[in-house]
């Protein structure tokens, strides 16, 4: 099996885990698969470096996209952390952003550099909350809800935007179908 599409099928199932874990209060858990998926990408990546300077750029969005969301009362999370800041967002949201971020060199590098990636985050990231809210309660929307989607929807697409540009300074110069 190709390992691009080995990635995404398993990013995706990490995902659900993930998901489950929060809604049942098993941060813990959830911040160890996402943890053990990053170095999972890091060791199979011919592109060690691409993977982690993405990884720390995708933390570094997640704590201003979720830690807004939270801060703002637009979005709430099932499983507690102690280890974020006050009012911030839990350790397994931003083991998501780095664990999605980890898929971008890989399955997801047609994204490298192209506008198509916001209009992907606007759509993608209110979806992904709503499915973690319908299916685990991972997450919670206060009344007005519309206003938890907006913010996620301007915020993942100006998240994704950033990170299609990363990738494709990060990138740059190296053969645009690098195998993994």
């Amino acid at each position: 099996m190709n390992t691009r599409v080995l990635t995404f099928i398993a990013y995706q199932a990490l995902w659900f885990a993930v998901v489950v874990a929060a809604g049942h209060d098993r941060g813990w858990l959830a911040c160890a698969a996402c943890l053990a998926f990053v170095l999972w990408q890091s060791i199979a990546s011919a592109e060690r470096a691409v993977v982690w300077r993405l990884a720390v750029l995708a933390v570094l969005l997640g704590m201003l996209v979720d830690g807004g969301a939270t801060v703002a009362g637009v979005v709430r999370y099932a499983a507690k952390d102690p280890m974020a800041f006050p009012g911030g967002p839990p350790c397994w949201i931003l083991g998501l952003w780095a664990s999605f971020a980890v898929t971008l060199p890989g399955p997801m590098r047609w994204l490298s550099g192209r506008p198509v990636a916001a209009l992907l985050g606007a759509i993608g990231g209110p979806l992904s909350y709503a499915g973690a809210q319908r299916g685990w309660s991972a997450v919670t929307f206060p009344a007005p809800v519309w206003q938890g989607y907006a913010w996620l929807a301007v915020s993942w697409a100006v998240a994704m935007a950033v990170l299609a540009v990363a990738l494709a300074h990060l990138t740059s110069g190296r053969a645009a179908t690098v195998k993994r």
